[in-house]
């Protein structure tokens, strides 16, 4: 008996017989198998909580430079522990933060806190970012998560 699976011909050399395909000397179940297998690997891989995580809590707030709403910038949060939340501003300068796990939110605890321009590529050899230093790579930033709903907010001035 010839029969086709996923457009690869298989023939039932008995009919309790799992099926073989023509093209390959490995079982058509196999894949089946091995999509099985995918899959829940990436059920627990992408679970709501990695296990190593420490508590979070919501962070949300808004960013400006120089009295103005501060546009598509990325605001990335980082406990003393290692483990970074980031979240992105609208058009408004509002930003809420993401930590790994698709969790809402950053490390309770003290965060150094990075302000710098989101880029949607590779600089060019003359690009310098428009906010200052001292608010990404020299960060003088910090923030005290709290558990429970958090708000800061960052009015960044340049000189």
């Amino acid at each position: 008996m010839v029969s086709s699976v996923s457009g690869l011909s298989c023939i039932r050399s008995r009919p309790s017989s799992a099926r073989w395909c023509a093209v390959s000397p490995l079982k058509c179940d196999l894949r089946w198998t091995l999509a099985g297998i995918l899959g829940c690997s990436l059920l627990i891989g992408c679970s709501a909580k990695p296990s190593k995580m420490p508590a979070v809590a919501p962070v949300v707030g808004t960013v400006t430079l120089n009295g103005e709403p501060l546009a598509g910038a990325s605001v990335i949060f980082q406990s003393e522990s290692g483990h970074s939340s980031m979240g992105t501003t609208d058009s408004t300068g509002s930003y809420q933060l993401t930590a790994p796990g698709n969790q809402k939110g950053a490390v309770i605890g003290l965060n150094k806190v990075k302000i710098n321009s989101k880029l949607d590529g590779p600089p060019g050899p003359n690009w310098k970012d428009p906010i200052p230093a001292r608010y990404n790579s020299a960060s003088e930033l910090s923030a005290q998560v709290n558990p429970g709903e958090n708000a800061f907010n960052f009015a960044l001035e340049k000189k």
